[in-house]
């Protein structure tokens, strides 16, 4: 059951805030790639780099920064939200393009998912497949967990893998898997914006914007290759 509690007391006040990972690494320069070192090693190894917005592999509405990092055979963005809220952490588009084992995307697993992420974010404890909801856009079926204040902040925890069947993704890989924290002074509807088709479906590479229908895919020359 997920747990519903109220934010600290005082008025909400308007702020923007940066992932603390981000404004850590701002100054930080990638580490060359060794090819003998495996994914894992990679992952706590390789930094991020600040990286224009227009290279992002996505198109939320309220970005305000980009980094990114070469794993070898997989590359990762983290996309920095607006938080007007005074909810505790940062609000966040975490996504990772890669070749699963076998090629083939399969079935979406969420210990698999978990494990290539940093975990589960505040204000959220948990996540199961017992406490998931589920939603279906154009690009495929969605999931997501609901946490509510109680008055007018939303927030939401989302996840989806979008195949090369269903969108044009960077060079070298076939699935582009996605993980949203956005707590919003909104509905949960709102909250979840940033992972659904009209925002995830386009990317500033391929020009246009959300508001223009998400009909522009992303160019797959928007990730350097994957060698």
């Amino acid at each position: 059951m997920m747990q519903i509690t109220t934010p600290t007391a005082g008025t909400v006040a308007r702020r923007v805030v940066l992932l603390p990972l981000l404004m850590a690494l701002v100054a930080c320069v990638a580490s060359p790639f060794v090819s003998n070192l495996s994914l894992q090693t990679l992952q706590t190894s390789q930094q991020f780099v600040m990286q224009r917005l227009d290279q992002t592999w996505a198109a939320p509405n309220g970005s305000l920064v980009m980094i990114e990092r070469n794993l070898g055979v997989e590359s990762e963005q983290i996309v920095g939200l607006v938080n007007q809220t005074t909810i505790e952490g940062d609000n966040f588009l975490w996504l990772r393009a890669r070749v699963p084992d076998g090629r083939s995307a399969g079935r979406f697993d969420l210990n698999a998912f978990l494990a290539r992420t940093e975990g589960v974010p505040v204000p959220f404890t948990t996540v199961s497949d017992q406490n998931l909801r589920r939603a279906v856009d154009s690009l495929g079926t969605y999931f997501y967990l609901e946490w509510r204040s109680g008055g007018s902040t939303n927030c939401v925890l989302a996840f989806r893998r979008i195949d090369g069947a269903d969108r044009i993704l960077p060079r070298g890989t076939n699935v582009l898997e996605a993980m949203l924290r956005n707590c919003v002074m909104g509905t949960i509807e709102e909250a979840l914006l940033p992972i659904q088709d009209r925002q995830i479906g386009v990317s500033p590479v391929a020009g246009g914007t959300p508001a223009e229908g998400g009909s522009r895919m992303l160019s797959p020359l928007a990730a350097p290759p994957i060698e």
